[in-house]
């Protein structure tokens, strides 16, 4: 029974079931006809005998439609070597020919009494199996006057035509059952074995080598799918095991600085008089380095949710509104001036908590690069942000590179940053419907966040936009990528 509990034996069992179920199909459906169209065929090649004997007697002169006549016993004889009995009344009754043309026997034919009385031809099969016989009786008229002329054959023809055909099927059916039950073995055992090539590269786990399958069915598109993914769980793995020993280097750099900068301030604390301005001074860093460990959380966070596929929501974001008030966060006093001209901003779909994160990004991000004399341009479109700054142009070979996660251009010269900002922003560009990316390397340096167009019917009024503005307020924190 340990056959028919696996997928292979389930196979074969189910291909020869519906081989079965169609044979049995086939027979409700072809030999109860069949019997009906071979009676019907016999009872028509009956009646065509029949008609052509009529005509023969019609035509037959007075004195050869006598008892027993020779013309009338040629008739008989004719249609006696292809199996039909014959027999001929008169109008009264009486006997001209019977079943035996060399005697004189009256065959019992209920429907030529039928016929004698009424006059009306009848056709049919009387009896069943093999007592069933075919009768046709007809009336006519003669140079003698009236006659009645009865045929009928057996047809045991019928049902030894049918055992044939019955036998033949049969053979037929247990041959289907056998191909059906290798075909369905072979079939399944090519299944199975494909199967278990992919269960065998799953408990190898996401960095084997995933097995390849060139065939164009569910399988291979099962097998190549799997590919798919173990190359991506590859990638993740390694993306992990980055992430991790990165995120563990970054982590311990300002813990480092913060622990040496509170180990100073408690040694300035416990001396007989304090350096209250060393102290200050040290506190200070302190707080940078605390504040350079948040960014870092945030960011870490964000990539949580990132990997996770936290939905995102999806709804009408006016960039207008949304620009003014993300670059009123950020501080005049605290780096370069940001500028902002949303005359020509649209409506776009995505996540407003987003989009505004994204566009901090690349505010913050171009803060830490552009001279602080020259003014930061952000430029709303239709279904676009555009952020310029004039700072040093970003080499050829870092044009994706900065777009990677703890992956870092080679000109920051020492900027304070994790590499992960323009990674959050893109993933967020992506996970919306957009896309993030470099428009212009060269002075000045241009990134551009496009989303898609928001649709006519998601549109409301289009808000008055006034003259391009100048930040004020606090300054957000957010991870540099460059």
């Amino acid at each position: 029974m340990r056959l028919f509990a696996g997928l292979r034996g389930r196979l074969v069992v189910a291909l020869v079931a519906v081989t079965a179920v169609a044979l049995a199909g086939a027979t409700v459906a072809l030999f109860t006809p069949l019997e009906q169209r071979l009676r019907e065929d016999a009872l028509s090649s009956l009646a065509s005998s029949a008609y052509t004997a009529r005509q023969t007697l019609e035509q037959l002169p007075r004195g050869d439609l006598s008892r027993r006549s020779p013309a009338l016993l040629d008739v008989a004889r004719s249609l006696r070597h292809i199996g039909i009995e014959v027999v001929v009344l008169d109008r009264t009754g009486s006997s001209l020919v019977g079943a035996d043309p060399d005697l004189d026997l009256r065959v019992p034919f209920p429907q030529l009494q039928r016929t004698l009385r009424s006059r009306q031809q009848i056709r049919e099969v009387v009896g069943e199996g093999g007592e069933a016989e075919a009768v046709v009786v007809v009336p006519l008229r003669t140079a003698a006057g009236e006659v009645t002329l009865g045929v009928r054959k057996s047809l045991k023809d019928v049902q030894r035509a049918r055992a044939v055909f019955l036998a033949g099927f049969e053979r037929a059916a247990v041959i289907s059952l056998l191909i059906a039950a290798v075909l369905g073995f072979l079939i399944a055992t090519r299944l199975v074995r494909r199967l278990r090539v992919l269960r065998a590269a799953t408990e190898r786990g996401p960095g084997a080598e995933a097995p390849a399958d060139a065939s164009r069915d569910e399988i291979g598109d099962l097998a190549r799918a799997f590919a798919r993914m173990q190359q991506r769980l590859a990638a993740q793995e390694r993306s992990r095991e980055a992430f991790v020993a990165t995120a563990s280097h970054e982590l311990r750099t300002p813990i480092a600085a913060l622990r040496l900068r509170l180990g100073l301030l408690r040694e300035d604390l416990g001396a007989g008089a304090p350096d209250l301005a060393d102290a200050r001074d040290q506190v200070q860093h302190a707080d940078e380095q605390a504040e350079r460990l948040a960014r870092l959380a945030a960011d870490l966070l964000d990539l949580s949710r990132l990997d996770a596929q936290v939905p995102l929501r999806r709804e009408p974001v006016p960039l207008a509104s949304l620009c003014r008030a993300t670059v009123a966060e950020f501080d005049v006093s605290a780096g370069a001036a940001v500028e902002l001209d949303a005359a020509r901003a649209g409506t776009a779909m995505g996540d407003p908590g987003k989009v505004a994160q994204i566009v901090r990004i690349l505010v913050d991000n171009a803060r830490r690069y552009a001279p602080p004399e020259q003014a930061i341009r952000v430029v709303a479109t239709e279904a676009a942000i555009a952020v310029e700054n004039d700072g040093p142009p970003i080499a050829a070979a870092d044009e994706q590179l900065i777009f990677e996660r703890f992956r870092r251009g080679g000109d920051h010269d020492g900027h304070a940053g994790f590499g992960l900002g323009l990674a959050i922003g893109r993933e967020l560009a992506r996970r919306m419907g957009g896309d993030l990316r470099l428009r212009r390397s060269g002075k000045p340096v241009c990134f551009e966040l496009t989303l898609e167009p928001a649709p006519p019917e998601a549109l409301g009024p289009r808000e008055p936009e006034p003259a391009p503005q100048r930040a004020g307020g606090r300054r957000p924190s957010s991870s540099s990528s460059r």
